[in-house]
């Protein structure tokens, strides 16, 4: 009975275009195909769990297959829609389908309910569809009672599983049950279910404006088709691309691509400038975020060769062919990480990860840092000679008694008797010195291909530190300024992996796998005179393959 004047609410578009047989699944072709198959061949199941994102068709399944398995007249494995049972169903009167919500029934007394009337027959169908939705939602308790009659229902039952967070729900479960796989809906596919409804309510949608709610939705029908239905509401036809934005909390692509033109150019008050605009304009910072790992997902693929799709039109796309030319992939990458590390969670300011981000992008681990110190502070003394390395097997020399520790001992002649310099091979010294300006051409190549290297410190972010890199011997040392730094890289060389990866990036920038020794200024010394637990590759490799140092002796004389 309605009141007078009363309105009747008209169906929402995701419930009037829910799918009515298995052939109008969108995107799940794999899925339609076997169900309609075991239909057929009368091969089906006495269980089916189907799981997915929101919005795939997972329920829309189990009804579909739930009319299919008990439809006077089916067509190839499809409902025919237009039988008594099926118009039951699709009512919502019929008493062989018993739809249960995992959520608000996950205690174990429901499902003790419903193993106790699963036996009943059927009152007027071939089968009796029990469909469990969120049915992670389940305790544990519930999940065991569920069992026994799961791996051995009553030949006129079939259940029908759905979920979307298949890891929670128990092996013992997954493991009685037939599983399907639902998949994101692609662009396309919703693009083209977009223009048929449109057809249909003979409404006139741009194109464009259909593919943003299809990219908008990622990959949910269901959310498609709400957006679509809200953007009918609230806009009279023709609907462009332009309703949307607000519609939609987004903006246009012309800011955020110049945002990233100025950040490509590190230009930093251009692109805090194009940012407040941004703001200004009422975009939240998590929609620019997004918009940027588009942006930089567009251009990775245009970079590498491959073909994304278009959605910045002719205009944009020149301009961004520009950014393009004056970028690299490693640069890509770099600032891809950046964005993938913004937490908004943790701040106060919403706006204020994103402007640290864009600060670190152009002027922190972005930007390459110089190569040479123009001058080298005051207190830093000035190295007399090379320090000369320790061979493995000086290692086994006898030493002092009393010493306890390995004390590191300066460089230079500690006395005025300094004794006679050594003759110097002018053809060696010479490959040194062009190997030494080789590493100074090539400092920023090393740099970048040890950016991602180091487990608690970055090691490009350390060999910054240094202000002078010098080739003795067979080996590429490092002279730092601060012993922090110093100290720090020594920690990560000590891990046998990173070391590796140091030496291989040497060897593929300069031709060289060089060993990796540290010197410090304030003593001209390097860490060949560590212990050999520090500085031996056999005990590395030991420590590599498990071993650990118990105790450390000094050899006696």
């Amino acid at each position: 009975m309605f009141w007078r004047g009363q309105k009747i609410l008209s169906e929402v578009l995701y419930r009037k275009w829910r799918p009515g047989r298995l052939a109008d699944l969108v995107g799940q072709d794999h899925i339609a195909q076997t169900l309609r198959q075991a239909v057929i061949s009368d091969r089906l199941s006495h269980a089916y769990l189907f799981c997915g994102p929101r919005g795939t068709g997972k329920t829309s399944t189990a009804r579909v297959l739930a009319k299919a398995l008990n439809c006077l007249d089916p067509t190839e494995g499809d409902p025919d829609n237009i039988c008594d049972l099926c118009m039951s169903v699709n009512e919502g009167r019929s008493l062989d389908l018993i739809e249960i919500d995992g959520a608000s029934n996950r205690r174990i007394a429901d499902i003790r309910d419903l193993t106790e009337k699963i036996h009943y027959s059927p009152s007027e169908s071939k089968f009796k569809v029990y469909i469990i939705d969120e049915v992670h939602m389940l305790t544990q308790e519930a999940f065991n009672a569920l069992l026994k009659t799961l791996e051995e229902p009553p030949p006129h039952a079939v259940l029908i599983l759905a979920t979307t967070d298949v890891q929670k729900v128990p092996l013992t479960i997954i493991s009685r049950c037939q599983r399907f796989d639902f998949r994101r809906v692609s662009v396309q596919d919703i693009h083209e279910k977009l223009q048929i409804i449109c057809e249909s309510e003979d409404v006139d949608v741009d194109s464009e404006a259909l593919r943003l709610i299809a990219r908008k939705a990622t990959g949910s029908l269901r959310d498609a088709e709400n957006l679509l239905e809200q953007a009918l509401v609230s806009f009279e036809s023709p609907i462009t691309k332009e309703h949307l934005w607000g519609l939609l909390n987004i903006s246009d692509n012309t800011l955020p691509v110049e945002l990233f033109e100025r950040i490509s150019q590190r230009d930093l008050k251009g692109a805090y400038s194009v940012l407040n605009q941004i703001i200004s304009d009422g975009s939240d910072a998590r929609h620019i975020h997004t918009n940027l790992l588009e942006l930089v997902s567009y251009l990775l693929q245009k970079k590498s060769g491959a073909s994304p799709d278009d959605e910045y039109g002719e205009a944009l796309s020149r301009r961004l062919e520009k950014v393009l030319a004056n970028i690299s992939i490693s640069d890509l990458i770099g600032f891809a990480v950046i964005l993938g590390k913004v937490d908004f969670q943790n701040s106060l300011n919403s706006y204020l990860p994103l402007e640290l981000a864009l600060a670190e992008a152009i002027e922190g681990a972005y930007t390459e840092a110089p190569t040479t110190v123009e001058s080298k502070p005051v207190a830093i003394p000035k190295l007399q000679s090379a320090p000369q390395q320790v061979k493995a097997s000086n290692m086994t020399k006898p030493v002092d008694k009393k010493s306890t520790s390995s004390v590191v001992k300066p460089a230079g002649p500690t006395n005025g008797n300094a004794p006679p310099k050594p003759k110097v091979d002018t053809k060696t010294d010479t490959s040194v010195s062009g190997q030494n300006n080789e590493i100074d051409t090539k400092w920023n190549e090393l740099l970048r291909e040890l950016r991602q290297v180091g487990n608690r410190f970055n090691i490009a972010a350390l060999l910054r530190g240094s202000y002078e890199r010098k080739i003795i011997d067979n080996s590429l040392a490092f002279v730092f300024q601060h012993s922090s730094h110093a100290e720090r890289l020594q920690g990560e060389l000590e891990d046998p992996l990173v070391r590796s990866q140091i030496m291989d990036a040497a060897l593929k920038i300069l031709g060289t796998r060089y060993e990796i020794e540290i010197i410090q200024p304030d003593n001209g010394s390097s860490n060949s005179g560590r212990p050999a637990s520090q500085t031996s590759h056999l005990v590395r490799a030991a420590q590599s393959l498990g071993a650990t140092i118990i105790e450390e002796r000094n050899k006696q004389s």
